[in-house]
């Protein structure tokens, strides 16, 4: 391996430590048999010093650059293990629910009935139905912030709720909208039915909504199968049973339309569109689905970076998905804020009051704070490794009334009314699989391109830096020790001849010189 088994006293430099010694003659004796590239030329005996210290700076050049790049497949390896792959483009939709379909009005209460149930209760002194009328919209203060409410319009509501003994929930559902005053007529896979045995009413951040295949607490889900085509999606005529109804004061004539989740809660985070009255509107849907592989579900929640359902309990929603997260950090920031939250969020598992009239100032001026506009109020909300996107493509024709058409579902349809398709444009929907981006064997694979590129090291490489510096270097040093000593005991000895006194003052000194 180029290393002796014996040193001559030429080969020892007692300038040195033995240790020192022995690690130089271990480095050449590495240099001269190593796999690794350049080194040998750092102590070739055929050239200078000058080129010897060039290819030593090439070789640490190289390695720093092979250690650079390892370490870049490192960080990578522990910043972003998955990456998303298309497994199929061709996964029929019969696998999936039809996407839950959320219908709001865009007026919170039925004008003509609120006046149908006022007329049955006491007013506060000095107060008029037409006024009472116009004070309900200080509701949308619990969910906006366009606009200040006085302080005697607040008392007004609130006097209005005490002397008729009535809690702000209780006369929210006197005020509402129900099914079948939005809905007029329903058809789902190719089968007239009535609204009420598909849609039920849900409440959503918009107030209380009709929703189809939603899941809900308080809901039957019916787990509606998805097929594609316009033939076998849901159709709705949407039709106001309001004649106190003012368009011009509500600024819109028409519903919202939210698609979302399954699990998600209603809210501005779904897709939504507006579904304007006297047109005829098609919203073709595209799903597309995310689902991890078992390699991933095998990884801790930071390696994968999102998480599952069950892994991060919600306060005021049983299921984890991202939307409901947002809403969760809403309501926490309500009740941090002003100490109680909105009506449409009592869902029965806190005990955290319900806002009142009241708490509208407080929920108004705080109003940037509890959407998070501010990042010191904003909450941890991880990605969900596992989800459903929508794309929605709305089109939208003038309503045309007395257009011949074969269908029953037209039938009788008045001027005012809206008609609503909302289906699946394609039998087929796309499947996008998470998957590891690298595993062990393909960072070590990696890793070992990286050294190999550089400076020619392999697994080889590392057992013999090992095996030279811990055997050799051991060997080593035991010879330079024996050397060392072996030397010392055959050191010359000095003495001076006897003269005579006589001729001591004109003889020069002389050594003799003795081996033992």
């Amino acid at each position: 391996m180029g290393h002796e088994e014996e040193l001559s006293s030429d080969q020892v430099d007692l300038k040195v430590s033995p240790l020192v010694g022995s690690l130089r003659r271990t480095w050449s004796d590495f240099c001269a048999t190593s796999s690794i590239h350049g080194l040998r030329y750092t102590r070739d005996e055929d050239t200078n010093r000058i080129v010897h210290l060039v290819w030593l700076l090439i070789s640490l050049v190289m390695f720093i650059c092979a250690v650079a790049m390892a370490h870049t497949f490192y960080m990578d390896y522990r910043s972003s293990p998955t990456r998303m792959n298309v497994q199929s483009d061709h996964t029929p939709v019969t696998n999936l629910y039809f996407p839950p379909v959320t219908i709001c009005p865009d007026v919170l209460f039925n004008m003509q009935k609120s006046k149908a149930f006022l007329n049955t209760i006491q007013l506060p002194k000095g107060t008029e139905l037409s006024g009472i009328l116009r004070n309900l919209h200080i509701f949308y203060g619990f969910m906006l912030d366009d606009e200040r409410y006085t302080a005697q319009d607040i008392e007004q509501m609130e006097t209005l709720l005490s002397i008729n003994n009535l809690t702000l929930q209780q006369f929210v559902e006197h005020l509402r909208w129900d099914c079948d005053e939005i809905l007029h007529r329903c058809r789902f896979n190719g089968d007239i039915l009535d609204c009420s045995k598909i849609f039920q009413l849900s409440k959503t951040f918009f107030g209380h909504c009709c929703s189809f295949n939603l899941r809900q607490k308080g809901l039957n889900f019916t787990a509606q199968r998805a097929i594609g085509g316009l033939k076998y999606g849901l159709s709705v005529i949407v039709r106001y049973k309001d004649d106190s109804y003012d368009p011009v004061q509500s600024y819109s004539y028409g519903v919202k339309l939210l698609i979302q989740e399954v699990d998600a809660f209603p809210s501005a985070h779904a897709a939504a569109k507006f579904v304007a009255f006297n047109t005829e509107t098609f919203a073709a849907l595209r799903p597309q689905e995310t689902f991890c592989s078992a390699a991933v579900k095998a990884l801790t929640i930071e390696e994968r970076n999102c998480i599952f359902q069950k892994e991060f309990p919600l306060r005021y929603f049983s299921d984890y998905v991202y939307p409901n997260c947002e809403l969760n950090c809403r309501v926490t920031n309500m009740v941090k804020f002003c100490g109680c939250h909105t009506y449409f969020f009592d869902f029965n598992r806190t005990e955290d009051r319900i806002c009142t009239f009241r708490d509208i100032p407080c929920l108004v001026d705080n109003f940037a704070n509890i959407i998070t506009r501010k990042k010191s109020t904003q909450c941890y909300c991880p990605l969900t490794c596992e989800h459903f996107d929508y794309d929605v493509q709305v089109s939208n024709f003038p309503l045309e009334l007395n257009m011949p058409v074969p269908d029953k579902f037209y039938s009788g349809l008045a001027k005012n009314d809206g008609v609503l398709h909302i289906f699946i444009n394609s039998f087929s929907y796309r499947r996008l699989r998470r998957d590891l981006l690298s595993n062990m064997v393909t960072l070590v694979s990696n890793l070992g391109s990286a050294f190999s590129l550089f400076v020619g090291m392999s697994m080889l490489s590392v057992v013999e830096i090992i095996y030279y510096f811990s055997v050799i270097l051991r060997k080593n040093y035991k010879i330079e020790c024996e050397t060392r000593n072996k030397m010392l005991h055959k050191r010359p000895k000095f003495a001076r001849p006897k003269v005579n006194d006589s001729h001591s003052k004109h003889q020069k000194s002389v050594f003799i010189i003795h081996k033992s």
